[in-house]
């Protein structure tokens, strides 16, 4: 594992997306002139656009940075939120007459500054004893706001389906305090823009080709080696009341207090922790000392692991009856480094044992060497009557495979109506050869026999949502995790394990599942080349379910190979969206196609390759690329990169920085300001860009801090 330079992807910045109507009340008049009195005709109807206003649609929310309550070197760093829904930080005015202004902000509190946040109705935010009205409805209130208080100009007048008693979440904060720390007016334009990019090294949820999403970002810099703390609120019609610069207040005279809605909050706590998502990748597969620990699915054991010729030693004794407890000692550690595990086994005619189970997700290639159909359950286990052991793990599979199938009505009808005809089809072919022999040539009832010509012309093959189910379940799909992990040690937290696929494992489960509907032996015998075209239809199929990147259109795996890796770990948590490349070569050159990228929990995710892995790239989502400066106070800059002069767009341009200024709090950035000074400096010779609009999609590009990439070898590939 290492860690490299940041990982490539393309990523489009927007400057915003202007909704076709902000949430507000409009009137729509039509006109018709004609030859007849009175001469002019005219119709006009009132509507509304509403939109979020006291609370937002969680859906809407994809993530934030830094997550909540991370610890980690985040000095330096602009909080962030973002969301899915691309339009929301502009469908509300904070600003008079700039589109460009979001009415959602992100503002960081320091360790003590954190204001409470408490359950109120809307009436709250109206001053006290202030009439309230809404539009469209004969509902009325009254405000219950203190004197001193200030909040949302106009709120007195509610929209379409508010009420003066919708719940919501409200801050207050000192007037002294929000004049520190709250963007001015020109600062907000910079504070919100879009990302589209693609999202194909994602998880399956998130695989589409392009995805875009919004960022609203923080004005202000943590404090070192403290507990900060963000929240989300709505600045809606606050652009006049916005302070300075400086800071200086824009509230109305007597104001001591301001309040905010609030939707979301989170804290996080800014040290040496090494909680970022480059020290929480490469302190996977580490003990207590520091020390590389095991990298496959395996019961970890004490002592060392045993030798090839230890084992066969052992084997051998074994055979003749000679087993010492060393010898055993050894074998079971050789089922352990093979992926088993012992578990208590109740047989079908009483008694008790203990057999092995091993899962799919195996330490190393197993041949395919099982054949199916098998009959049941029983007839896909193993036995060692050298041991007195079962294995049962292609007998669980087998028995998993059926109930799965049972489980899912749509398939198990469809399979079994296909194999109703396939059995008619079966019997009709085998009359028409017994009539074919009878006759010998002789034509009579033509008209008999061309029916069942059409009949047996047509298509016997499985219906495509069989295909598609087995598809899935080729790729685990369903599977219960105990079945893939038996041992809670085999995974342990803050780890990653590389495996192969077992395809004999995976054919029992397919075998139990195709195994609906059959009940003789003869059924059996009539469904094994079905069963055989099943499973590579299928597997064709699982190749399919992902989009692909142009690169990688025409990769075909010829060894049938499959691979993966689970990882269990709390940067999963932390970095939702954050993407996983793979290659079948330890340089990272030779790209494979991914099968399935999906969590399992809210910290374990399962990876499948087509084919073998070598090396696997796991980075930053490029849309949560972090904004922030470098430098220490008062020398606080950004390193610039390419707009549209020379060289490529986002490229990095060495020795060029621009001035990042702060508040006398030292924390609360200068935004706008900030604006200028990169875009003089982008426009001053030698680099001459041009700029004359200077936007919020610019001022991302030029704040942002890349992306971590950190590689993880594969080393038993």
């Amino acid at each position: 594992m290492k860690n490299t330079t940041p990982a490539e992807n393309e990523v489009i910045f927007i400057q915003y997306d202007i909704p076709p109507l902000k949430s507000a009340e409009y009137t729509i008049t039509v006109k018709q002139q004609t030859n007849q009195q009175p001469g002019e005709f005219s119709a006009s109807r009132k509507f509304a656009v509403t939109s979020e206003r006291f609370s937002l649609d969680p859906d809407d929310i994809n993530s934030n940075f830094p997550q909540n309550l991370a610890n980690g070197e985040f000095g330096g760093t602009l909080p962030h939120v973002l969301f899915n829904r691309r339009i929301l930080p502009w469908e509300r005015s904070s600003v008079n007459g700039d589109a460009a202004a979001p009415w959602l902000a992100v503002l960081l509190f320091g360790e003590g500054e954190q204001p409470a946040v408490v359950r109120e109705k809307a009436k709250a935010l109206v001053p006290a004893g202030t009439a309230i009205t809404v539009a469209g409805s004969s509902i009325t209130g009254t405000g219950t706001m203190p004197t001193g208080t200030f909040s949302y100009p106009g709120m007195q007048k509610l929209d379409y389906g508010e009420t003066p008693d919708d719940d919501c979440n409200i801050i207050d904060i000192p007037a002294a305090l929000f004049n520190q720390i709250a963007p001015t007016k020109k600062d907000l334009p910079f504070l919100a823009h879009i990302r589209k990019m693609q999202t194909l090294d994602k998880t399956d949820n998130l695989a589409k080709e392009v995805e875009n999403f919004t960022v609203v970002l923080g004005n202000r810099l943590p404090q070192n080696d403290a507990d900060n703390y963000a929240f989300l609120v709505s600045l809606e019609n606050f652009g006049d009341y916005l302070p300075d610069d400086d800071g200086k207040s824009n509230l109305p005279a007597g104001i001591t207090t301001v309040r905010l809605l609030t939707y979301i909050d989170w804290s996080y706590t800014v040290n040496s922790r090494d909680e970022t998502f480059k020290s929480l990748l490469e302190h996977l597969n580490k003990n207590e000392l520091d020390q590389q620990g095991l990298t496959v699915l395996q019961v970890p054991f004490k002592g060392t692991p045993p030798t090839t010729a230890a084992v066969k030693a052992a084997l051998d004794k074994q055979a003749l009856g000679t087993l010492s407890p060393a010898d055993a000692t050894v074998l079971v550690q050789n089922a352990i480094m093979m992926g088993y595990t012992p578990h208590g086994h109740s047989l079908r005619h009483s008694g008790h044992t203990v057999s092995w189970y091993r899962s799919p997700l195996l330490p190393y290639l197993v041949k395919e060497t099982i054949e199916f159909p098998v009959s049941c359950s029983d007839a896909a286990n193993r036995y060692n009557p050298d041991t007195g052991l079962f294995d049962i793990s292609y007998g669980a599979a087998w028995q998993l495979g059926q109930l799965l199938a049972l489980q899912n009505k749509n398939f198990a009808s469809s399979l079994y109506n296909w194999k109703k005809g396939l059995y008619a089809w079966q019997v009709i072919e085998e009359e028409n050869e017994i009539i074919k022999n009878k006759y010998q040539g002789i034509e009579a009832f033509g008209d008999v026999f061309a029916a069942r010509s059409v009949r047996m012309e047509k298509d016997i093959s499985p219906p495509e949502d069989v295909v598609k189910w087995m598809a899935r379940l080729s790729l685990l799909n369903g599977v219960p995790f105990n079945y893939l992990v038996a041992d809670e040690r085999m995974l342990p937290p803050e780890s990653l394990r590389f495996f192969y696929i077992d395809n004999n494992w995976v054919d029992a489960l397919m075998d139990g599942a195709f195994s609906i509907g059959r009940s003789t032996t003869a059924s059996m015998i009539v469904e094994t080349p079905y069963l055989a075209k099943l499973r590579v239809n299928a597997r064709k199929t699982a190749t399919q379910f992902r989009k692909r990147k142009k690169s990688l259109k025409g990769f075909v795996n010829n060894t049938g190979t499959i691979t993966g890796f689970l990882l269990r770990s709390a940067v999963l948590k932390g970095w939702p969206g954050m993407e996983i490349t793979g290659y079948d070569d330890a340089a990272g050159t030779s790209e494979i196609q991914q099968l399935r990228i999906e969590r399992l929990s809210e910290e374990v995710l399962l990876c499948i390759f087509d084919g073998v892995v070598q090396r696997v790239s796991i980075h930053e989502p490029p849309e949560a690329l972090h904004s922030g400066v470098e430098g220490v106070y008062p020398d606080l800059f950004t390193s610039l990169r390419v707009i549209q002069g020379g060289g490529d767009p986002g490229s990095g341009i060495d020795g060029y920085t621009a001035k990042i200024t702060t508040r006398s709090n030292q924390q609360t950035l200068q935004v706008s300001k900030a604006a200028d000074a990169i875009k003089t400096v982008l426009n001053a010779p030698p680099l001459s860009e041009g700029i004359t609009d200077f936007t919020a999609a610019q001022f991302a590009l030029e704040m942002i801090k890349g992306v971590v990439k950190v590689d993880f070898l594969n080393s038993k590939a």
